[in-house]
């Protein structure tokens, strides 16, 4: 029988760079959208698929919202808090190779560099869906990251 070594507990705040390779290539390559929940205008839950988050700081994540006006970017001004759900499914579905939850504070970002760096670092095709740049960045402040990717129980707060 073989055993598994213990994954690496990694409790400080910080982005890694075996996690920054899962989430900048959820997408592209792979085709795992990732889903961003959040409470919107009247109180309900609402869930959003997106294919542009992107890793913006070691504490932070990006995204695209090719709406600037859709039902994330409105729910942020009332409850900015995001939860971000990523799953890496075996090669046979039949489990996870990687499950993480960001949850962290959202906010619009419609001008300047951050809003520049989101677009220029998210997946190419991505950036064809808005070629004009009519949208704005949402940026995520994270208060914590909790799961796990081979090698490391993620059980990182502020």
């Amino acid at each position: 029988m073989t055993t598994q070594p213990t994954p690496e507990t990694l409790t400080e705040l910080k982005i890694n760079d075996a996690l920054k390779q899962k989430v900048m290539d959820a997408y592209v390559p792979n085709d795992w959208p990732i889903m961003v929940g959040y409470v919107d205008e009247q109180g309900r839950p609402g869930m959003s698929y997106r294919g542009s988050l992107v890793v913006v700081s070691e504490t932070q994540l990006g995204f695209w919202a090719r709406n600037g006006e859709g039902g994330t970017v409105s729910a942020l001004p009332k409850n900015a808090n995001l939860t971000i759900a990523y799953r890496e499914p075996t090669p046979d579905h039949a489990r996870s190779a990687a499950v993480v939850t960001f949850r962290g504070k959202g906010r619009v970002v419609d001008s300047g560099d951050l809003r520049d760096q989101v677009y220029d670092t998210m997946p190419q095709r991505e950036r064809d869906a808005d070629a004009e740049k009519k949208g704005v960045a949402v940026i995520v402040d994270l208060d914590s990251v909790t799961g796990f990717i081979p090698g490391y129980r993620l059980q990182m707060t502020k």
